[in-house]
């Protein structure tokens, strides 16, 4: 009787431990996989983090500064969920032409350094120089979003044995 009783009393609580990881677990999914990148790209494109991009920002990209890092946060985002929950692998071929885009959108910047204008009125090169400011933004998230996916992926990637595997004849 006490052993039935004790058993009854072991199966409750391994059933409240599993109804207790549920949500530990989806909190955690979201602490690694959404905030992680959010808050790794937030610091690298914020006027209050490290500001990468200050070299790049002219007073009128100043205006996009907000838009720049919000979309910058959600391709992170995006581009983590996709890597590491839909199994979709962000190749080298896919890494390559994401450094392709980034230096496509300093084109505009590094022109503008030189005072090269590419033939555009104020206006029309002010209008390119803000397209790729966002799309420069874009690139960046992708690229912490797909970094901070090949770290969290790295932990299920099984390490080789180094004991001698025997089989049976």
């Amino acid at each position: 009787m006490r052993d039935e009783m004790d058993e009854a009393s072991e199966v409750g609580h391994s059933e409240f431990l599993a109804k207790l990881l549920v949500p530990v677990g989806i909190a955690g999914h979201v602490l690694f996989y959404d905030v992680l990148p959010a808050a790794l790209t937030w610091i690298a494109g914020s006027p209050k983090g490290l500001d990468l991009f200050s070299a790049f920002e002219q007073p009128s990209l100043r205006r996009l500064a907000g838009m720049g890092v919000f979309l910058s946060v959600i391709a992170a985002v995006i581009t983590t969920e996709s890597v590491t929950r839909l199994a979709r692998p962000f190749r080298v071929t896919h890494f390559l032409a994401t450094v392709v885009l980034i230096g496509a959108a300093l084109f505009p910047s590094l022109a503008d350094w030189h005072r090269v204008r590419l033939g555009l009125t104020p206006e029309q090169f002010a209008l390119l120089q803000a397209y790729c400011y966002l799309a420069l933004k874009v690139a960046v998230g992708m690229l912490v979003g797909a970094t901070v996916s090949w770290i969290l992926l790295t932990r299920y990637v099984a390490l080789p044995s180094r004991r001698p595997q025997y089989q049976r004849k």
